[in-house]
């Protein structure tokens, strides 16, 4: 399984105030981490700069591993989005560029069908297959077989304002979980979830080998899945961090200590 190094890390505001200063930490091999602190503290920020979304002013995120990431509002700025798109968002980078090409070279046939454009698209096709495309579309079928009750052939051109919020995060959380990453950032990833979903999120988060750092608000969660606790913590010239080695349960013990 992968790992996240994350050191002296900085990051300023546009306005020049900083918001993380020197955030050091380390989610280990099969770990499972909270994040947690008060609103606007940075966590989603951090969660960005680990994910390559934005840079740090100074320090260094080190990681293993493919990275699967979910967004605290999964289908933000992608209006018009069906579930194939909502799946394909969070599949590995080789399978999204592969399947940008297929989309290619099926535009092109539609505009002509020369040779030369059926070899692109015979080519395209192949690439598909080496990048894993047609083993995650059998994925995707568990997928949401699991999450919607119907087989991804039926869900694919489902619109997703016909989704709950909740249908939407159990799909992710579906396609992240039993997906091929091994790094997990997941962004309050209990929102939306029926209880049934938030008892089916925990046991998955307790019984899977990745390593997962996650942001939640939800106590029974971290107290059931978390193997230890990194707490941003607010500070004039710059938001820091501490982390409890241990779990939710002897968090607030430590924290008095």
């Amino acid at each position: 399984m992968g790992h996240v190094d994350v050191a002296g890390v900085r990051y300023e505001l546009p306005d020049g105030r900083v918001l993380l200063d020197d955030v050091s930490f380390r989610v280990g091999e099969g770990a499972k981490v909270a994040l947690v602190g008060a609103n606007g503290a940075g966590k989603t920020t951090l969660l960005r700069i680990i994910a390559g979304d934005v840079d740090p002013h100074a320090g260094a995120v080190t990681r293993s591993g493919g990275l699967g990431v979910m967004r605290q509002m999964v289908t933000q700025g992608n209006e018009g989005m069906d579930t194939h798109d909502l799946l394909l968002a969070v599949a590995p980078p080789r399978v999204r560029a592969a399947a940008a090409r297929v989309e290619q070279a099926e535009l092109a046939m539609m505009e002509a069908e020369d040779e030369k454009t059926q070899m692109r698209y015979a080519e395209a096709l192949s690439e598909w297959a080496d990048a894993g495309g047609y083993d995650i579309e059998v994925l995707w079928d568990v997928c949401t077989i699991a999450a919607l009750g119907v087989s991804y052939d039926k869900a694919k051109y489902r619109d997703l304002t016909t989704l709950s919020g909740g249908e939407q995060k159990r799909l992710v959380l579906e396609a992240l979980l039993r997906g091929p990453d091994e790094v997990l950032l997941l962004d309050e990833p209990d929102n939306f979830l029926d209880v049934a979903g938030k008892l089916w999120l925990e046991e998955w988060l307790r019984d899977s080998p990745k390593t997962v750092l996650f942001v939640s608000h939800d106590r029974q969660l971290m107290a059931n899945a978390a193997t230890r606790v990194v707490t941003v913590e607010l500070g004039s010239a710059g938001n820091t961090v501490w982390t409890h080695p241990g779990g939710f349960s002897t968090y607030h013990q430590a924290r008095r200590d």
